[in-house]
């Protein structure tokens, strides 16, 4: 006589489990990564209208750049009427918290997640301000756009750690960074960066441990963009950095672009598992992430 099944046996019970377990194991990661992509096409939006922001504070500016900072409110102070919206200056993967009251109350309450393109390395500028004649590193002027040599391949602005006076540069926009392998930073290493000619773009990027100089560098994987730090990828630097470091004691003077060169070819030891940077530790534990 046939006897229809009321229940599931333990047998079948466990065997749905079991299959869940393996759609949840391959499926999660997935839509961990559509929403970190989710977020970074946000991002790359922002850096888009940064960059037009400062295409229309050009265009009132004789066709120059912003100055260094000078204000508490940080490099964007001078082109936030031109964006308007403070929001595109955050992003959830930077969640630092920022006290200064004159940011406070333009409703700035985390750091931005973008600096601005001061030149590859320190003080030492080369990028959208004009390099110090003196040594000064404060209020540097910015640079007139005919001076711009690769306006399509100039960044001007882009994903840091940085803090307030917040920068790109190679050592500085891995400020406050404390993961130990490319894939641990923002959006897994792709970061976003805007243009002076207005444009935005994804690279991906890459860093290591710099104990002499600034604990963390990051530069671009792609060499093609070692130049993008600059104005004139091809202008003489004075350093005049004074860091001391054992960049600055081999390029007393540099071509703009061979400074994310001299990381790249003199930085190679391959970092150990979760070697992390230790402030003022000397050049003995500079190493390049692999994973």
């Amino acid at each position: 006589m046939y006897r229809s099944k009321t229940a599931f046996t333990l047998i079948e019970l466990l065997v749905v489990i079991a299959i869940i377990a393996i759609l949840a194991a391959i499926l999660f990661p997935v839509f961990a990564q559509a929403k970190l992509a989710a977020k970074k096409t946000v991002s790359l939006s922002n850096t888009k209208q940064l960059s037009l922001a400062m295409n229309m504070y050009m265009t009132d500016n004789d066709d120059t750049t912003e100055q260094e900072p000078s204000t508490s409110l940080d490099w964007w102070g001078p082109i936030l009427p031109y964006f308007k919206t403070i929001g595109i200056l955050l992003s959830s993967e930077r969640t630092d918290k920022d006290t200064n009251a004159a940011r406070n109350a333009a409703g700035m309450y985390e750091l931005s997640a973008y600096g601005y393109n001061w030149g590859p390395y320190a003080w030492n500028l080369g990028g959208l301000l004009v390099p110090p004649t003196n040594g000064s590193h404060s209020n540097n002027l910015g640079v007139s756009g005919t001076a711009v040599v690769e306006p399509a391949n100039t960044f001007v602005f882009g994903d840091t750690y940085d803090t307030p006076r917040a920068t790109i540069a190679i050592g500085f926009a891995g400020d406050t960074f404390y993961g130990t392998s490319n894939s641990s930073l923002r959006y897994g290493g792709m970061f976003n960066y805007g243009f002076i000619d207005g444009h935005a773009k994804s690279i991906k990027m890459r860093g290591g441990v710099w104990n002499e100089a600034w604990e963390h560098f990051i530069i671009p994987a792609n060499p093609a963009y070692y130049g993008s730090y600059c104005s004139d990828p091809n202008a003489v630097i004075q350093n005049t950095a004074g860091q001391a470091s054992n960049f600055d004691s081999a390029n007393p003077t540099y071509i703009c672009k061979d400074a994310a060169k001299w990381v790249n070819d003199n930085i190679i030891t391959p970092c150990a598992t979760g070697a992390q940077a230790t402030a003022n530790g000397g050049n003995s534990g500079d190493c390049s992430f692999t994973g």
